[in-house]
This record gives structure tokens, sequence and C-alpha cells, in this order.
């Protein structure tokens, strides 16, 4: 249970790594309008390494925006899919577009526990509560 625990933390400390990243003019842009749009990066890997990020603005399917993240971690690939609606995808979209720095403290519930997550910013908030949302995302963890 504590290593099932542990890893629900690093996830949701990962996801808002991910959104600290920042996003650039053109994935914002590819996003908003849910046009296809890939976009590689780095982001740390919780033990001050690098692993790589892939965010994937695939379109539309089925009146949704789909959009897919892949982590690639030493022993696992990190996959989450996502469907937003119109009005999901405005709410990050403008959260993103509207960005101004300013961070706050949240308590993030996960289900199981209450995980405290410090400096993030609107749309990392938004981002995290909606890629920890079943509803939205579907996550699958492959081993390597």
């Amino acid at each position: 249970m504590k290593k099932v625990l542990c890893f629900l933390i690093v996830f949701l400390i990962s996801l808002a790594v991910i959104a600290s990243e920042g996003y650039s003019e053109r994935f914002v842009s590819s996003f908003s309008a849910c046009e296809p749009y890939t976009e590689r990066s780095t982001i740390d890997s919780g033990n001050g390494g690098k692993v790589p990020l892939t965010k994937l603005v695939q379109g539309v399917v089925d009146h949704k925006c789909v959009y897919k993240q892949v982590i690639i971690r030493p022993t696992v690939k990190d996959i989450t899919v996502c469907q937003f609606t119109k009005p999901m995808l405005e709410e990050i979209s403008n959260a993103m577009k509207e960005e101004t720095g300013q961070t706050y403290n949240i308590d993030f519930d996960t289900g199981k526990e209450v995980v405290k997550l410090y400096g993030l910013t609107k749309s990392q908030i938004i981002w995290t509560q909606y890629l920890n949302s079943p509803e939205v995302c579907k996550r699958e963890i492959v081993e390597r």
C-alpha cells in the first residue's frame, strides 16, 4: 500500500512538473484549436535526472479533443490519454493564455488521501485536476 501511495504522490508531482515546464505559443495555439501537434521536451525525473516527455494534440474524435502525453522513464512508459469537451478545452486554454505566474498551494484529494501541492499556477491546477480525473483522462503504465 505504501508503495502505491508513494507512486501516486510521485505521479502527482510529475504532473505538476509537466505543467510547470510552461507552454510554447505553438502548443497553446494548437491545443486551443485542437489541431494536431506534437511537442517533445524533457522533465525532471524526481531524482535529479531528466526524462523525455512528448505532448500530442491528436485532434477531434467524437466531438472531444484528444490529448496524449507520454513520459519515458527508465523502467516504464507512462501514457496518459485525455478527451476534453469543448468547455474543458476552453477552460484549460484560457488559463494557459492568461497565465500571470501567480502561484497557489492546494490540497489535492487523491481519493485515498489529501496531498499538499505547493507553488502551482492556475493552469497547473486545472491540468492536474483533469489529468487525475478518470472520466477525462486514462493512464496506462507499460513496463519497458
